[in-house]
């Protein structure tokens, strides 16, 4: 199963991603940031759809640090 997690720098940043996230109604799931990615913060957003992604990379909806495609138990950095 393909999915995406979107990392942050912080805490505050992974919240206000929640808040923006939300009014935009995107659907999506805050969960604990696997450690294999990185360990600047514990909380990031999953995604299943690959078009919330585009939009947040196209529109810079949210500050964030990364975002990786899972797939195949694999990470891969899209942005």
């Amino acid at each position: 199963m393909k999915y995406y997690i979107v990392v942050f720098k912080n805490t505050l940043d992974a919240m206000n991603a929640e808040k923006k996230l939300k009014e935009l109604n995107f659907i999506f799931r805050m969960m604990p940031t696997p450690t294999s990615i990185t360990h600047s913060c514990g909380i990031c957003v999953r995604i299943e759809e690959k078009e919330y992604v585009d939009n947040i990379i196209a529109n810079n909806i949210i500050s964030y640090k990364n975002i990786y495609q899972k797939e195949n138990n694999n990470f891969t950095e899209l942005s």
